[in-house]
């Protein structure tokens, strides 16, 4: 027989993106799941815009002056193109030496990767036209893959956007092979304004109530994505955490937040920061799940907290015996956004090992979803919370060591990174030296 965990995951499985039917589908499922461990969750809508593409081409013209066309989609808040489009001369830009990058002046270029702020930088100083990236693998089919849906995440570092795409990488070997001369593309894009939601569960604390903990994990998927290892197994494993929590009255207030649209940039968490900004003082830190469940990969713990938080949370792995490595790092997910407003965090993932990954695919289903797992997990997230929750003292300092605040600004970028207008850090706990 499935255990409760596992039937809940199953419901949860199926694919939710920000904004949709499906993700209010998924919102309403989770919250009478909240209900029946007692709880009344709080419905907190928040929207925000985003250009998407409405057109996107990519043809390819030959040497003997013939074309020929290969799907594509656009990439999320990157630039438009005119409605005629931009032709290129097209150039595969396989590194980024500097014999390559001086070959490709009004070009349009083949990524076989995603960029880094550094790499787009170089491409906008070498004066590419347009770029193409690539999303699968070689040994995809075109009936067991699909075009990921990307975005363009530099515009928050201030970097001009350029026409950008996505192309499977078995058109991208398709595309090498026929050897072009030049490329026509074209992307239109449109601003939409999306509507998502948050579920918000408040567990009033005891003898510490004026002191918060929030936990947290989004329920959102990427398109054609079930969702299940990210990050259905997150969310359900708060929901799971709710029931200890009733049985076990926590000593500081716990607030439980299921959030939407995390998929999309984080949104849902940066619109509960910003919409309980003057809440924040009185958390103390912040606890994330994303990604789990599955049967294959090592389970780990990020932390955004100073070194003694680090040293804190592998003596509890010890005493608890649950078996994870830890890293002291910025997490890519909604914890990142509390942290960047000086609330330590702590985030439980997976990694999965070279080729059972697979996130944002059609195949993160409930195929590799063990229930032993999930159980797992949730039982050492209800370990870790309450641990926090139920402290003399907060184990964890509120402060975010400077060398995290700088990767905290290069990953939001300066302009809307909040620890980007923080002072410099200083451990108050260094001596002093006349």
């Amino acid at each position: 027989m499935a255990s409760e965990i596992y039937t809940r995951l199953q419901t949860l499985s199926f694919t939710r993106p920000s904004g949709t039917a499906e993700e209010r589908k998924a919102a309403a499922f989770l919250a009478e799941e909240i209900r029946k461990a007692g709880f009344e969750p709080q419905v907190e809508g928040f929207e925000y815009t985003h250009r998407v593409p409405v057109r996107a081409e990519v043809t390819a013209i030959l040497a003997d002056g013939s074309e020929r066309s290969f799907p594509v989609t656009g990439l999320i808040d990157s630039a438009e193109t005119t409605e005629s489009g931009e032709t290129g001369e097209f150039f595969y830009l396989k590194s980024f030496d500097e014999v390559s990058l001086s070959r490709v002046r009004g070009k349009i270029v083949l990524l076989h990767d995603r960029l880094s702020q550094k790499e787009y930088r170089r491409l906008l100083e070498a004066g590419v036209k347009a770029y193409l990236t690539t999303s699968g693998t070689v040994r995809d089919t075109y009936e067991n893959s699909d075009l990921e849906t990307a975005r363009f995440r530099l515009s928050a570092h201030g970097l001009q956007p350029l026409p950008a795409f996505t192309i499977r990488m078995i058109e991208a070997v398709e595309l090498l092979r026929v050897k072009p001369v030049a490329l026509r593309v074209v992307l239109r894009l449109e601003e939409k304004t999306v509507a998502s939601q948050n579920l918000v569960v408040t567990v009033p604390g005891t003898d510490k109530a004026a002191e918060t903990l929030v936990v947290g994990a989004h329920y959102d998927s990427v398109p054609f994505s079930f969702g299940a290892w990210d990050n259905g197994a997150g969310a359900v494993e708060v929901v799971q955490l709710l029931s200890a929590l009733k049985q076990h009255p926590p000593r500081r207030t716990v607030k439980a937040i299921l959030f939407g649209s995390e998929e999309t940039g984080l949104r849902g968490s940066k619109a509960w920061v910003k919409a309980h900004e003057g809440e924040l003082p009185q958390i103390q830190g912040m606890v994330n799940v994303d990604v789990g469940g599955s049967i294959l990969g090592k389970e780990i713990v990020f932390v955004t907290a100073e070194d003694e938080a680090e040293t804190w949370a592998k003596q509890l792995l010890r005493e608890v015996g649950y078996a994870a490595v830890t890293t002291q790092r910025v997490m890519s997910s909604d914890c990142a956004v509390f942290s960047d407003h000086g609330v330590p965090s702590i985030s439980m993932g997976q990694g999965a090992p070279r080729g059972g990954g697979y996130m944002h695919t059609r195949y993160d289903n409930m195929d590799l979803i063990s229930a032993d797992v999930l159980e797992a997990e949730a039982a050492f997230l209800a370990k870790l919370v309450l641990r926090l929750a139920d402290a003399e003292v907060f184990p964890i300092r509120r402060r975010i060591p400077e060398k995290l605040r700088k990767d905290l600004i290069d990953y939001f970028g300066k302009e809307q990174s909040a620890a980007a207008s923080l002072p410099p850090d200083e451990d108050p706990s260094l001596p002093f030296h006349f």
